[in-house]
């Protein structure tokens, strides 16, 4: 005979009465439990609620944290974060536009570094050159131009010196009456000036305009505006044509005109067109030069400084200064013995 199961229960508990009403029941359960000293209570009410009720068990479904305040705020935030980016991109494109212009700046600055060391040997003048020159190496672009036509005044003051010594060359083999006297000293005198003046004008106004524009010094500048000045009323006095004084212009091509001499006149008149359009040339330069020179801040006073500064270089003002100095401490010495 089999013993029973004690851990069979053949009867459903959850069918008990009692506890089916306390399932359905929404009454508290007081349960009690008894303190250590037996004298207080602690009534904990737990609510039990139906399983089948579960209205209060629902959250709410209409919130949405996108909706409302909500999105307005993230969408502001969204805004000023792409303002932000905006911002910064626009400093990053400042910053490597100037970072390029420097680049660009200092790529430049190391090519005209690396021309001037370099550079060809001596080139001008070509038929026995002493000297280096290169108007597109050596000048910045933006006065290139300038510095060109500066050049060209120069060779037709060449030029023109050329046609003046062999103008007053052909009048004085002419001998017209009215200027015969005169022709020998007048063809002299154009001889000399050819010679002379244009070593002259390319080392006092040349020179110093095509040092002035690749240095951008002031000394250089100063020269130019003495001497070139010189040479713009030294222009119009040759155009004038004062007998004895080397000029084929105006007064000796009216009388060569007037005596019928139409050689040597025809080349007193092209003398006399040279001298007239490089005097009108050299105006418009000077004037442009010292335009450039006033934009660009430049000062007699700074000239000053700048030929100090180039004679206390100058080994040879050094020694003339030590001798000067020299000698006037002897001089005094023998004085106070």
């Amino acid at each position: 005979m089999s013993k029973p199961n004690p851990f069979d229960d053949p009867s459903n508990p959850f069918e008990d009465p009692s506890i089916t009403h306390a399932l359905n029941s929404s009454s508290p359960i007081i349960v009690e439990e008894p303190s250590n000293d037996k004298q207080s209570e602690d009534i904990f009410s737990v609510p039990l609620y139906s399983f089948n009720d579960t209205s209060s068990q629902q959250a709410p479904t209409n919130h949405s944290p996108y909706n409302g305040h909500s999105s307005s705020s993230t969408a502001a935030f969204f805004d000023t974060s792409k303002d932000n980016l905006s911002t910064r991109e626009e400093a990053l494109k400042r910053k490597e536009q100037e970072l390029a212009d420097k680049e660009r700046q200092l790529n430049q600055q190391r090519e005209q570094l690396q021309q001037q060391r370099t550079r060809g040997a001596n080139n001008f003048p070509p038929c026995f050159p002493i000297m280096y020159l290169d108007i597109v190496a050596e000048i910045p672009d933006q006065h290139q131009q300038t510095v060109l036509w500066f050049y060209r005044e120069w060779l037709l003051f060449l030029v023109t010196l050329v046609l003046n010594f062999f103008a007053s060359l052909w009048t004085l083999f002419s001998h017209p009456e009215s200027v015969s006297n005169s022709a020998p000293t007048n063809m002299g005198v154009a001889l000399t000036e050819l010679f002379t003046h244009t070593l002259a004008s390319f080392f006092l106004w040349y020179r110093p305009i095509y040092n002035a524009y690749m240095k951008d010094n002031s000394l250089y500048f100063t020269l130019f505006f003495l001497f070139n000045g010189f040479h713009i009323l030294y222009t119009f006095y040759m155009a004038i044509g004062i007998p004895s004084t080397g000029g084929a212009g105006l007064i000796v091509l009216v009388t060569l005109f007037q005596e019928h001499y139409i050689g040597p006149a025809v080349l007193t008149l092209l003398a006399t067109i040279g001298w007239l359009s490089m005097g009108i040339m050299a105006v418009i330069l000077y004037r442009k030069t010292f335009v450039h020179y006033k934009a660009a801040g430049h000062t007699l006073k700074e000239a000053k400084t700048e030929a100090y500064t180039h004679m206390g270089r100058s080994s040879v003002v050094r020694e003339a200064a030590m001798n000067a100095a020299w000698k006037t401490a002897t001089s005094s010495s023998g004085n106070r013995t």
